[in-house]
Parts: structure tokens; sequence; C-alpha cells
């Protein structure tokens, strides 16, 4: 873009950024807040440019036309490596189209270089944001899905749903454990990354159900509940979901997720979410039982 250059903002600008950060929300979620609910500004960046993070501005005829915040993500739910991620990418809307979006991007990953191997976004598929990330070298990585109490369920008489204790994880573990590469390529994670991470997230709250037949074990899935970052509202996370082979292609899984959707509705929880790989059998089983596609993941590597 002739006469426009990419620049570090003043602090002043900084500010300044981060309040238009907070009043496009409603359009960079694609309509899933409003600013009536959210969090006091002071709230939802509490942590803004505390974590080593950088803002990137695009200058031009006088005036900022875009910013790109990225810096350091850890994703400690299946991988101890840091990786870069982009927060935040925008264009004024008469700049749109024009490739100014693109120059950002660029000039992140130009910074990021030095410091991780790899870099992710999420946004929406199909959106122009994903389009863009595509044709610049990224790649889906994971998924994430929705489901609120208008899941469609039936009953399986024969089994029954109930809370169950930590304990009754190892009871199903050694059937997951027996099959390591299945693991690997649905979770890319071990048996053993797995287990460890499973155990963390019951320490840390995480709640289990189980689905029995006869005093047999036929599924489990582990949830946890937590405060919207954005609001106050409570939502839902499923952290892991199994169905033991012999149970399989009967509606076990549709059913814990329907007890589930049923339970946290009673104690003001409407909605929850579902990660996984992309493309993985999760991935399939989430579209079928009628889930909603939220957001995609996308990572690209960083050559140096």
């Amino acid at each position: 873009m002739k006469d426009f250059y990419v620049d570090k903002p003043s602090f002043e600008e900084s500010r300044r950024i981060m309040e238009k950060m907070y009043h496009s929300i409603p359009e960079s979620s694609n309509g899933r807040y409003s600013l009536s609910e959210l969090r006091p500004i002071e709230e939802v960046y509490f942590d803004f440019f505390k974590r080593g993070d950088k803002l990137l501005v695009l200058r031009g005829q006088g005036e900022i036309i875009g910013h790109i915040h990225f810096g350091p993500q850890r994703d400690e739910r299946f991988s101890s490596n840091l990786s870069g991620h982009i927060y935040d990418l925008y264009v004024k809307k008469g700049y749109r189209g024009e490739g100014a979006g693109r120059t950002l991007l660029r000039s992140a990953l130009e910074e990021v270089k030095p410091i991780f191997q790899t870099i992710t976004a999420n946004t929406y598929r199909f959106g122009a944001g994903w389009h863009m990330l595509k044709s610049e070298g990224f790649n889906e990585k994971r998924i994430t899905f929705s489901t609120d109490k208008r899941l469609s369920h039936s009953r399986i008489n024969a089994f029954e749903i109930f809370r169950g204790l930590p304990d009754d994880l190892g009871k199903v573990f050694v059937e997951i454990s027996s099959s390591p590469t299945i693991v690997k390529r649905q979770l890319q994670m071990t048996p053993s990354e797995l287990f460890f991470n499973l155990n963390e997230i019951m320490d840390s709250g995480g709640r289990i159900l189980i689905c029995r037949q006869d005093e047999e074990t036929a599924g489990v899935l582990i949830y946890s509940v937590f405060e919207d970052l954005m609001t106050y509202s409570l939502l839902g996370f499923i952290e892991f979901v199994f169905v033991s082979e012999r149970f399989r292609r009967m509606g076990i899984g549709r059913n814990l997720l329907s007890f589930l959707s049923e339970y946290l509705l009673i104690r003001g929880v409407e909605e929850s979410f579902f990660e996984c790989v992309f493309e993985s059998d999760y991935h399939f089983w989430s579209r079928a039982i009628g889930m909603k596609e939220f957001s995609v993941l996308l990572e690209k590597k960083v050559e140096s």
C-alpha cells in the first residue's frame, strides 16, 4: 500500500486502540456480545500488554487505519510449547479489501520469527479473516463447537447417567491407553499426557459424568464451569468425552451431552463449548449430533 507504513504506537495511541478494540467486540465476536452486557473495559483488558504482547499500527493519510495485537500464548491444555498468537486484527472499514490487513499480518509474522516456531489465530470459518489467513499459509488445527439447551436428544433406558468421582476415570483409562496411535491421531497427545491433563482438570474443579449399564462403564464426560471473560455469565466447557468401543454407535455420547445440558441449565449455565482436533472423529461427531460450529484455530509454522 503506497504511502502507508507500519509503526509502533505511542502509549496514548495504545490506550485509544484498546478502547476501539473494546467497542468493536460486537463486530469481532460476530454479534455474540453487545456492549451493554460486557464487563467494564478495565476487567476485559486487565492484562493488556502485561504478557509480553505487542501492538503494531498501519499509518496513512495522517491517521491510524488499522492495528494488530499479538503476543505469546501457552496452550497449557494440550501442549507445553509456547507459541505466538494473534489476538486482534482490525482495519477501518474504508480501507478494507486493499491489503491493509495482510500488511499488518506479515509485519507481525516478521516480529515473531526470532521468538516462536508457530503462531496461531482464532476466527470464523469462511469469513474474510479466514480467507486471508489461509492464503498466508495458516492451516486449521482445532475447532470449537457450542451447544445449548436446544440440543435434541433421546434417552436410552438401559443406561444410567450420574455424577462420578475422579477415581472413575481410571476405570476406562485402561481401554483408552491400549490404543496410543488412535489417541495421538484424535487428540494430538500421548495417553500419558492425556491422563496427566485430565487429572489436572479434575484437581482444578473439573467434574465427571458416568454412563453405566449393569455396573459396566459405557462412557464418561468430563466438564468444567467458568465465568465468561467478556461478561459475568457462566459457561460450560466439555473437557473430554469417551465411549467404550463395544458401546459405540448407541447414542451414549449424545446422551451424556444431553444430560449435561439439562443439568447445567438448571444451574444457570445455558451454553457449553467443546474443542477438538480439526477433522478428527470428534469433529465429525460434534457436527453429527447437532453442535454448532463456533470458531476455528489456525496455525502457521514460522520460518526463521
